[in-house]
């Protein structure tokens, strides 16, 4: 949607490979915020953006090793940490807060997934 960076890398070593999922937030493919106002389901649209780009790159939300949320709103942790851990109970994340790149975005997430490697690559998403 015209950034001037990779959403996310992915590189084998050996027997795994790595992906690193830079900042996603709950945005549309043309970069729009998705859901402003609404903690719960930029929430959910955020997961599922973070899904579509392991997906790209052989994995899925159960490979993520580490994740860390970045709330812009402290009141919101409950509700996020809730849903979280109800919806994706093996979902390895550490919640803090933080101002986040976009005024309309309430929450954001980066992350590094590892799935076993089927032969040596270095790609972008």
């Amino acid at each position: 949607y015209g950034v001037t960076f990779e959403r996310g890398t992915a590189v084998t070593y050996g027997d795994r490979k790595q992906i690193f999922i830079s900042g996603t937030a709950s945005i549309d493919n043309q970069g729009e915020i998705m859901y402003p106002g609404d903690i719960l389901k930029q929430t959910e649209r955020m997961l599922e953006n973070i899904d579509t780009l392991l997906q790209e790159a052989g994995g899925g939300l159960q490979d993520i090793m580490q994740a860390i949320v970045y709330l812009r709103d402290p009141a919101d942790y409950v509700v996020v940490k809730q849903y979280i851990e109800s919806r994706y109970p093996s979902f390895l994340h550490l919640i803090v807060h933080a101002p986040v790149c976009r005024p309309g975005w309430l929450i954001e997430t980066e992350c590094i997934a590892v799935v076993p490697a089927d032969a040596p690559q270095y790609a972008c998403l």
